[in-house]
């Protein structure tokens, strides 16, 4: 039985997890053809235990263009040090951003040659630490390259102590005394990042690059760009997320007052577009038809909502695209498009979204708004658009109990909803070993008014009589657990262990009116339907599910249920591990660096005027809908996993839940990592699983 593993067991089970994550996470791709082959280059990333960190590695798969059949498929090559990649839109030419010990290095390759420009960006002394993330980060070429594009911090004054020799601290202009003011940031997992500025380097296609190659866009410091992309020669699109009343910070929100801009290089001249009262993300320009098109929805709110896609015509009109919802499409809920998602004529867009518990891809027709679903893979649940060029398209095919593959097919433009697309594996079929493969099981809650909530249980396909369940709501709790391969739940299926993923109402993917249905019943209607679900599941498949042995494991909002659960049903849960919970919203709202959440989540307001709520009416009704409320009922030990610079759920919110645990005689331990809220550092994930396995095992 699962419970009665050692720790070498344990150990040697999550060292297996090295070779199956290769295929999870697809962060680039380029698709392009040569002669009668096509080229499909994919950039994945995989923990490598034994370094202690999380690598990317690049794989090219070359196809016959006329089948698809694999031709090759060359060795797979570290691309760690890569941080950002960009294409040349005429030419064979790569450029490339690499990060080594404190160097930013920018690297122009052409014709699979290395160009001999390798530039330290910092050198110019232009502009701060370069923009590398997946929000605001960017590279581009211009479509004549000749320039590229790039974000960096702001370049500030140096500044001085009082105590520096020869400072004078009245000289005007100073910074003299100003070393240790406070300055506002972007929040969680963007410490330091607080005023991005658009940086173009003119490429002289010679090694020696002159001081005069990195120019700076003057712009407002009433906002910060993002998601740059080329819309001409000359001009530059983005994204403005506004600073006003305080940064809200954006990752893992896509609730932000922002609006698109265009900005002319030569004349530095905006020009706007959209609303300040919406947001907007994931800009993509269609060359031909000089289209852009990119997601909105009204500003603050639940932190994610149904996106609309919107257009921007060659003319400057804005129109949104009225799709409607169906049971096949529930809405737009993902943040972002492929970076290449069009149709060569412009007409298609291609992107990817939930739909309930299924990640689906879809093309949209921009003239009738007509949306198809795309036909699914052999042997796949969901698909996963990585990369369209020409009339060939490139996904990731996923399922819960198979890690995942790469499929290729070619698409008729005109034909989209009569003829299904014919997909060939790139990967092979890329199935576990008969002793280590899963089983899952779907149920399915109606609802009055048309509303329902799912529950995934994936398990071993032979499970013991006596199988332990560890029940793992997802995070948000605005998100979704998806039907793609996770390591956690093959990490807990190889000891022995079922998972229930549980997407109950307010989960992205099944419509608005479930999502907006759980303000100001956090804690109660999310609580009561993953324990509903826990519940049926079991009496489902009594004939291995152990009801005397259900653990709980969740983050972040995730947290926040399991420690409901313990605490609302104090005599069913076996165990609790958390990761950074929410404990006590009233407490966490004066310091997290979502502050505008804990409002929303309690329906006390749309969280965009902080100010007026300051009282105390407020926070008893935070506190009413706590975990913290329900302390004393607590009998389940419990493990807190915490990061302790997570500014998301500061670490306070642990260390008051285990202080309440220990004056009430509640077995607990703390667990305190040097990591954010994601606790995603190789060393910290690794930790925390293995310790949770025994924790688990402890509580027998």
């Amino acid at each position: 039985m699962a419970l009665n593993y050692t720790l070498q067991d344990i150990n040697a089970v999550y060292w297996t997890l090295e070779c199956p994550t290769g295929y999870y996470f697809y962060n680039g791709d380029q698709l392009c053809n040569q002669d009668d082959v096509d080229v499909a280059a994919t950039v994945s990333s995989q923990s490598n235990l034994g370094k202690e960190e999380s690598i990317k590695f690049q794989t090219h798969y070359i196809a016959q263009k006329s089948n698809f059949n694999l031709l090759s498929q060359t060795p797979s090559s570290d691309v760690s040090t890569e941080k950002l990649r960009a294409f040349g839109r005429k030419s064979n030419v790569i450029a490339i951003i690499r990060e080594t010990h404190d160097e930013q290095l920018l690297e122009i390759w052409k014709n699979n040659y290395f160009v001999d420009i390798s530039v330290d960006l910092q050198r110019f002394d232009k502009h701060g630490k370069v923009y590398t993330d997946g929000t605001f980060g960017c590279l581009e070429f211009s479509p004549d390259e000749k320039y590229l594009v790039y974000l960096a911090e702001k370049k500030e004054p140096k500044k001085q102590s009082f105590l520096q020799s020869g400072v004078a601290a009245t000289v005007e202009g100073s910074k003299v005394g100003s070393e240790y003011d406070f300055v506002e940031d972007w929040g969680e997992q963007f410490a330091g990042k607080s005023q991005p500025v658009i940086c173009i380097f003119k490429v002289n296609w010679d090694p020696f690059q002159s001081e005069d190659c990195v120019r700076i866009l003057e712009a407002s410091e009433e906002w910060s760009p993002g998601q740059l992309i080329w819309c001409s020669n000359n001009q530059l699109a983005g994204v403005a997320w506004f600073h006003q009343p305080r940064r809200l910070e954006i990752i893992y929100c896509s609730n932000r007052p922002s609006q698109i801009f265009k900005v002319d290089i030569s004349s530095g001249k905006y020009d706007w577009f959209g609303l300040k009262t919406n947001t907007a993300a994931s800009p993509r320009h269609h060359s031909e038809s000089d289209t852009i098109i990119y997601l909105s929805s009204l500003a603050y709110g639940p932190h994610h909502k149904e996106q609309k896609i919107s257009s921007i015509s060659s003319d400057g009109t804005v129109r949104q695209v009225e799709t409607g919802t169906s049971e096949s499409y529930q809405g737009m809920y993902n943040q972002s498009f492929p970076e290449r998602c069009w149709s060569p004529d412009g007409k298609l867009v291609f992107f990817t979204t939930p739909c309930k518990g299924s990640i689906q891809s879809y093309a949209l027709n921009l003239d009738s708004s007509n949306i198809c679903k795309l036909s699914l893979p052999e042997g796949c649940t969901g698909s996963v658009v990585l990369d369209v060029f020409q009339d060939v398209i490139l996904v990731c095919g996923v399922s819960l109990i198979r890690p995942d593959q790469i499929f290729i097919g070619r698409f008729n433009s005109d034909k989209i909803n009569e003829e299904p697309i014919e997909w060939k594996c790139l990967t092979g079929k890329n199935e576990l070993p008969p002793t280590q493969s899963l089983a899952s099981d779907l149920l399915s809650v109606k609802l009055p008014g048309d509303m329902e909530y799912e529950a995934s249980l994936i398990y071993p396909k032979n499970p013991s009589k006596n199988t332990p369940l560890v029940v793992a709501p997802h995070g948000g709790p605005h998100s979704v657990s998806t039907d793609q391969f996770k390591a956690e739940v093959y990490f807990f299926s190889q000891l022995g262990y079922a998972v229930l993923l549980v997407n109950f109402r307010g989960s992205t993917g099944f419509g608005e009116k479930s999502l907006y249905s759980l303000l100001g019943k956090v804690g109660e209607q999310d609580v009561q339907e993953v324990h509903n679900a826990t519940v049926q599941m079991i009496e489902k498949h009594s004939e291995f599910l152990d009801k005397e042995l259900v653990f709980l494991f969740g983050g972040s909002h995730g947290g926040f249920l399991v420690t409901h659960l313990s605490g609302q049903y104090p005599d069913f849960y076996r165990a609790v591990s958390t990761r950074n919970p929410v404990i006590d919203i009233a407490t966490m709202f004066p310091i997290t660096d979502i502050a505008d959440w804990t409002i929303v989540e309690s329906n006390l307001g749309d969280g965009s005027e902080l100010e007026k709520l300051l009282e105390p009416k407020t926070f008893s009704k935070m506190w009413e809908l706590s975990p913290i409320r329900y302390v004393k009922q607590v009998k389940a030990p419990t493990l807190l996993l915490v990061g302790k610079i997570d500014r998301r759920v500061p670490p306070t919110q642990s260390i008051e839940y285990y202080r309440a645990l220990q004056l009430h005689g509640i077995k607990t331990r703390m667990i305190m990592y040097e990591d954010c809220h994601s606790l995603s550092q190789v060393p910290v994930d690794t930790d925390a699983l293995i310790n949770t396995v025994m924790w688990f095992q402890q509580s027998l």
